[in-house]
């Protein structure tokens, strides 16, 4: 009875909620087409209106005759023809924004933001400097602040280490550019050490300052391993000395040199054999780390080679104590560590990275010499953040979450989501959670003056100025033109709704309600199917995106297995050449590769699966094929002759599973 009164409690907070989201979605049925259509037509009239009241006194260049003209009747109608086809071949286009789809991280699209970016695509700004996108690029710095601020960052900028952030074309150059930052910072000190001793300037700063040495009395390996704030220091102090001590001119030749004996400027090639007793740097992911980390290794010229996975845990996380272990071994070869990754939300699988223990490690290995930077790869699990953020900038206490939720978060997760203020630059990808059209993610760093060590001047875009001055943001990041209408999306749709845990953050609890919803569905289900088929849970979501894993009842065998949820998965997946209706539910899948887990993991895991060891397959490429739901879309709690999309699904997934099984059972 308490089991029917838990579930009928979770159904009633679910539905609650639809009044709340109501307004800011097109709706799974287009429900908001008048206000949709409205609205659209009214700002494409005020931007008609602007167009006419720049210097109305001209003619316009299209005259009525044009208009009466063969040509212009002819021209339109093969506009009209080619739009036509065009929405014919759409129609078979994957349906994200319908409840009945649960598989990749997509879904319906936020209104106001769909609005913001159609209306502004009219006006087409450039947001690579303030000359071709003076509007949209304040709102892009701005939705910068609003992500770091939600992360935990400093956004005074009267405070030292103020943050700053920007819009990418997606998550994969975000990544891209954290390295790139990096990789800036970890080999400066070397090329300020270098040109220094090249034009034979002293610089005892010993004399100057209390936190450095003179210059020459540093390592190569010490100067490697300073933290982002050192590098910015030692840069600062240095030049303050050059300064003090000698002309304009030496200053000017100074830089020059010191932009000269760069890793950027040298290439890998000729610097580390200018500079042999250093190694390599390599770069710490987890073994779930999205593919773009190993294309940024080769586009980046680190080579893929040195990226090193970390083994996966029962929960699908990085393993603490196999991170441990990985950087103690580095340390003791005096192999350098650019950075360490964590995914805050896994592509795969949903799961949170202990970001709070890499900061630990980052502190602990520090005092003895060895210091990397630490990114979050939080393209996925980036919005969930507004969930744990008040309006004061001031974490939602753990108790006050959990009396909201059932299961979500653990304490683990808090603490993982707490220790992202520590971190130095996080991923984000508002195309994801934030229900933004796709072509839109996000780079935050915690430091903004790290941009001095990136500046590229193009003198025919840039002005110099001695402060970095974002508004020639074009200096300091990997893009070049980038669409404003993506930037006034995010600024409109978090200005209706602010990234905290009364505005943004209820929309991210409904999923995560739905999330809940379905994980305690399934526990049902799997009682349901007992004796035919086994469902598992291989491991407790961390978020709203929840894995099951399907065996033919008695099987022993992962080729089998592997066989029937393929099986169970074609009646899933969008075929684009059949009728969109004929399918009832669209899921996704993933597969669990057996190599990213310990061979204690992969043990446990099997027992779970009743794929017993002696008899299942366990060589190195094998992997085990689970189906994969993303729970983002906000309509799933809705109804229908009294079930939910998640109640029907389930009972769409049973009616398959026992479908499937009795050719598979003996």
């Amino acid at each position: 009875m308490k089991a029917l009164d838990a579930s009928s409690t979770q159904s009633n907070e679910l539905k609650n909620s639809l009044s709340f989201l109501s307004p800011y979605f097109l709706g799974a049925y287009g429900e908001n087409n008048d206000a949709l259509e409205k609205l659209l037509v009214e700002f494409i009239r005020d931007h008609i209106y602007w167009r006419r009241n720049f210097h109305p006194e001209d003619s316009p260049p299209i005259t009525p005759q044009m208009m009466n003209a063969a040509d212009y009747q002819n021209g339109l109608a093969k506009i009209r023809t080619e739009l036509h086809q065009l929405t014919a071949k759409l129609k078979r286009s994957v349906p994200f924004y319908n409840p009945r789809y649960i598989g990749h991280m997509s879904s319906d699209l936020m209104m106001p933001a769909l609005l913001a970016q159609l209306i502004t695509n009219f006006y087409n700004p450039n947001n690579i400097t303030a000359e071709s996108g003076p509007i949209t690029l304040k709102m892009e710095l701005e939705v910068g602040l609003q992500f770091a601020k939600m992360f935990g960052y400093n956004v005074d900028d009267k405070k030292d280490c103020c943050a700053w952030g920007h819009l990418t074309s997606g998550g994969t150059t975000a990544n891209y550019e954290s390295l790139w930052n990096f990789r800036a910072a970890k080999y400066y000190p070397i090329a300020l050490v270098d040109a220094a001793n090249h034009l034979k300037l002293d610089l005892d700063l010993e004399l100057e300052s209390d936190d450095f040495k003179n210059p020459k009395d540093y390592t190569h390996w010490a100067l490697i391993n300073f933290s982002i704030e050192k590098v910015l220091s030692f840069r600062q102090a240095i030049l303050q000395l050059i300064r003090h001590k000698y002309d304009q001119a030496t200053c000017s030749q100074y830089l020059q040199c010191v932009e000269d004996n760069r890793i950027e400027t040298l290439g890998h090639a000729q610097f580390f054999a200018e500079h042999w007793q250093l190694k390599q740097a390599v770069v710490i992911v987890p073994a779930t780390a999205h593919y773009s980390w190993e294309k940024a290794m080769r586009v980046l010229g680190f080579g893929s080679a040195s990226l090193i996975k970390v083994p996966l845990n029962d929960a699908m996380k990085m393993d603490e104590s196999e991170l441990e272990r990985i950087i103690t071994n580095l340390h003791s070869q005096n192999i350098p560590v650019l950075a360490i990754v964590g995914v805050l939300g896994t592509t795969e699988y949903g799961t949170i990275d202990p970001i709070d223990k890499i900061i630990s490690l980052q502190n602990k290995f520090s005092e003895h010499g060895l210091n990397y930077y630490v990114h979050v790869d939080a393209a996925w699990g980036g919005y969930l953040t507004s969930m744990f953020r008040q309006s004061d900038g001031e974490m939602v206490p753990l108790d006050t979450l959990k009396a909201e939720l059932d299961y979500f978060p653990s304490q683990k997760v808090y603490d993982a989501f707490s220790a992202l203020k520590n971190t130095d630059s996080i991923t984000i990808d508002p195309h994801k959670q934030g229900y933004l059209p796709f072509g839109t993610g996000g780079f935050i760093a915690r430091n903004r003056d790290i941009v001095r060590l990136l500046s590229t001047q193009a003198d025919y875009v840039f002005s110099e100025t001695e402060e970095p001055d974002f508004m020639q943001i074009g200096q300091y990041i990997l893009e070049g033109s980038k669409p404003g209408a993506n930037a006034a999306a995010a600024y409109v749709a978090h200005a209706v709704l602010p990234l905290d845990s009364q505005n943004f953050g209820r929309v991210i609890r409904q999923t995560v309600r739905s999330a809940e919803y379905f994980f305690d569905k399934l526990k049902q289900l799997k009682k349901e199917l007992a004796g035919k088929v086994c469902l598992t849970i291989p491991f407790e979501p961390d978020s709203n995106l929840v894995t099951i894993a399907l065996n033919p009842h008695g099987n022993q065998s992962l080729d089998v297995m592997n066989r029937f949820s393929s099986d169970i998965y074609q009646c899933l997946t969008h075929d684009a050449n059949a009728p969109v209706q004929s399918k009832d539910f669209l899921g996704s899948k993933t597969n669990l590769a057996i190599s990213n887990l310990t061979k204690q993991e992969q043990t446990s895991l099997f027992k779970k699966l009743h794929l017993f060891d002696k008899q299942s397959s366990t060589k190195q490429g094998d992997k085990i094929m689970i189906l994969r739901h993303t729970l983002m879309n906000p309509w799933l709690s809705s109804e229908n002759e009294g079930k939910n999309y998640l109640d029907k699904y389930c009972e769409y997934l049973k009616q398959v599973a026992l479908d499937k099984v009795d050719c598979y059972l003996k």
